[in-house]
C-alpha cells in the first residue's frame, strides 16, 4: 500500500478528502515539510499553506489545515515563525477554514502554544494538539482553554515523559476529564480501541466530542462512527518529505505488535 500513510501531492489529497467528505468524514490537511532553517524556505512553506487554503476553499472541502511550526522556521527564529503562523491563521479565518497547529517534539512545544495563544487572543479560531505523555500537559490544557484555544488531545508520537503504554492511557483519560471539566467541546486523536470505547461511554453528546484518526488506520471504525453520527475527522498528510512521518507510523505499529495489541480495525 504505497499511499497508506501519505499521499503524493495536493491533487491526490484533495481527491481523497472529497471522497471522505462524501462519507461524512472531515479532513485535517497537512503538508509534510522539513525543519526549515532559512527564512526564505520558511516563507516558501507559508506560501504553500496559503495556496492550499485557497484550493480548499475553491473545492469546498470540509476540512481544516494543520501547520507544523518547524516548517515555518520555528527552530531558526521565533519571531519569524510567529509572524508566518499568524498570517496563515488570518487567511484561514477569512476563508472560514479551521486552523490547527500540529505538535512536534518537546523543544517545539512552547513556540507551538505561543502561536496558538497569539491567534486566539487576536480572535482567530485555532486548535492545537496536546500530548498526553507530557507531564506539562495538565497545565497547558488550562492555559490553552483559558485563551480560547480548542484542543485535540493525542497520546504523542515523539519522545515524551511517559513511555509505559498503560500509564499513557491513564494520563490520556485524566487529560480528557480535565477538558470535560471546562465544559468546552474538544477532539481526541487515538486508534486505541479501549480509549475509543471509554470516550463514547463517557461523553454521549455527539456534538461535544470529535474523533480524529490518521489516514491508513482504523478505516472500518472511522467510517462506522461517522455513519452512526459521531463527528469524525481524518488526518491527511501529503508531499515528498514523508520519511520521518512514515517512520513514526512504523514505530507505532511495531510497538503495538510487541505489546500484543492492535489498533481499532
Amino acid at each position: 500500500m504505497p499511499d497508506r500513510w501519505v499521499l503524493p501531492d495536493r491533487s491526490a489529497a484533495i481527491k481523497w478528502c472529497q471522497k471522505r467528505n462524501e462519507q461524512g468524514i472531515t479532513c485535517i490537511m497537512d503538508i509534510l515539510g522539513r525543519y526549515n532553517r532559512e527564512e526564505a524556505d520558511a516563507k516558501v512553506a507559508q506560501s504553500e499553506y496559503l495556496s492550499l487554503l485557497e484550493d480548499m476553499s475553491r473545492f469546498g472541502l470540509q476540512a481544516s489545515i494543520s501547520v507544523k511550526p518547524s516548517t515555518l522556521g520555528g527552530t531558526l527564529n521565533r519571531e519569524t515563525a510567529l509572524r508566518l503562523s499568524q498570517g496563515i491563521a488570518e487567511k484561514a479565518a477569512n476563508l472560514k477554514i479551521p486552523f490547527e497547529l500540529d505538535i512536534e517534539g518537546q523543544r517545539m512545544t512552547d513556540l507551538t502554544l505561543e502561536m496558538a495563544e497569539n491567534a486566539a487572543r487576536a480572535g482567530l479560531p485555532v486548535t492545537v494538539a496536546l500530548q498526553a505523555y507530557l507531564r506539562r500537559t495538565s497545565q497547558d490544557i488550562d492555559v490553552m482553554l483559558d485563551a480560547g484555544v480548542k484542543i485535540r488531545l493525542v497520546k504523542g508520537a515523539y519522545t515524551g515523559d511517559l513511555s509505559d503504554f498503560t500509564m499513557i492511557e491513564e494520563a490520556f483519560k485524566d487529560a480528557a476529564e480535565q477538558i470535560i471539566g471546562w465544559d468546552i467541546p474538544f477532539c481526541i486523536g487515538t486508534h486505541d480501541p479501549d480509549l475509543l470505547e471509554w470516550a463514547k461511554i463517557r461523553i454521549s453528546d455527539r456534538d461535544f466530542l470529535e474523533f480524529a484518526f490518521l489516514k491508513g488506520l482504523a478505516d472500518e471504525t472511522k467510517e462506522h462512527m461517522a455513519f452512526e453520527g459521531w463527528r469524525v475527522s481524518e488526518y491527511v498528510p501529503y508531499g515528498k518529505n514523508k520519511e520521518g512521518y512514515e517512520t513514526r507510523r512504523r514505530t507505532y505499529m511495531a510497538m503495538l505488535a510487541q505489546l500484543g495489541r492492535s489498533p481499532a480495525p
